[in-house]
């Protein structure tokens, strides 16, 4: 079963569609094309989403799954949350990514589509580039076909180009996979020629309200990545920390909220400042054209990292505090090169020193303020 959350009203409501694609028979025989951090990916958005599911502008009213996790046995692969509530999966199994489970699967998340409701959409997994630059996430049973190899597949920049179409008020496309270049896949005529979920007229499209908020975890032509571990990608953590509060801005009557504009173009910083990752280049699908709130952040905070010019000079320090003249210290009480902490987005300056053993080296103290997304503190001689 694919839907593992039901909780319908009539009021608006977010309807999501997780996907967690990293076991590929057809595309490694040894299994080297498997990745078990893209399942991981996909349970910590639906954990994530599961547990603010009335924190959501238009509250939680649906999610559908699909995982096909290397680390199971196909056919037997479990959601590893437990039974949730409003689940009405009488056991903890959801069906594999493959290309029919998709196309079900998708045609209810669309069909509960109404005016009003938020649209998510998550997947992780292999990703290529198509033969008109739009990027495409493969599924299980990927070159499964001989005469129809990259069918397997989903176009999400014509995803997320379509989705405003049935008329949501807030439409999230995610794609945390490569773009990479793949010379056979150019070759085709019409490239991939992945069938769509929604295959909209240009009437439709000149009369969409709204631009989807549509983001990939990787640029054109280039790769995504993973730790080694099992954690989920890095787009992917970077994702969670956004939504959990980093990205969010002050808007009355709400309060703080995480909004389309912030979630668009601040997500390389935050995966700098919580996540010690400067390299995450992450790149939009869509035109963004109209700002949108996802979710209420009570009481968000955002990350600093504090880092010494020359990197090692961190470890050595006696002591590093980040001070705002009012009470509040935070004092580094670890050995890593990079001093990570949170603070509240209050705009308070905050004072950052280092002190090492005898005076030597002398760093002079860095001033920055307490605002979202994430701030990023170079300590220099």
């Amino acid at each position: 079963m694919t839907t593992i959350y039901l909780r319908l009203a009539d009021a608006p409501q977010t309807h999501a569609f997780i996907i967690g694609c990293g076991r590929f028979p057809s595309l490694s025989a040894n299994g080297s094309a498997d990745r078990v951090a893209t399942t991981a990916g996909a349970r910590a958005i639906v954990r994530f989403l599961l547990d603010r599911a009335d924190s959501l502008i238009a509250p939680l009213g649906s999610i559908e799954v699909l995982l096909s996790d290397p680390a199971q046995l196909a056919g037997q692969d479990t959601l590893s949350l437990g039974i949730v509530d409003h689940d009405p999966r009488a056991d903890d199994v959801v069906q594999p990514a493959n290309e029919a489970n998709y196309h079900t699967a998708g045609d209810r998340w669309i069909g509960r589509c109404r005016p009003g409701d938020h649209m998510f959409f998550y997947i992780a997994s292999h990703g290529v580039t198509d033969s008109d630059t739009t990027a495409v996430a493969v599924l299980e049973d990927i070159r499964s076909i001989n005469h129809r190899p990259w069918a397997q597949s989903i176009n999400i920049t014509q995803l997320a180009s379509a989705l405003p179409t049935l008329q949501a008020d807030g439409c999230w496309v995610f794609l945390d996979a490569c773009q990479e270049v793949i010379p056979a896949i150019f070759q085709q005529i019409n490239g991939a020629q992945s069938p769509a979920l929604i295959t909209p007229d240009i009437t439709a499209l000149t009369r969409r309200r709204t631009s989807s908020v549509s983001l990939a975890g990787s640029r054109l032509g280039t790769s995504a990545w993973a730790p080694t571990d099992g954690a989920p990608p890095f787009f992917t953590q970077a994702l969670i920390e956004g939504l959990s509060g980093a990205s969010v801005e002050f808007s009355n009557p709400d309060g703080w909220v995480v909004t389309g504009q912030q979630i668009l173009f601040t997500l390389g910083r935050i995966a700098n400042a919580a996540l010690n990752n400067t390299d995450l280049q992450t790149e939009s699908l869509t035109q963004f054209n109209r700002d949108v709130k996802l979710l209420r952040v009570p009481h968000p905070q955002i990350p600093v990292v504090v880092r010494t010019a020359v990197e090692s000079h961190m470890i050595a320090a006696v002591s590093v505090t980040a001070n705002d003249g009012n009470g509040r210290i935070f004092t580094k009480n670890d050995a890593e090169m990079a001093w990570r902490f949170r603070v509240d987005p209050d705009l308070t300056r905050y004072t950052t020193s280092a002190q090492f053993p005898g005076g030597s080296p002398s760093y002079q103290d860095q001033v920055f303020t307490a605002a979202p997304p994430a701030q990023i503190v170079e300590l220099v001689e």
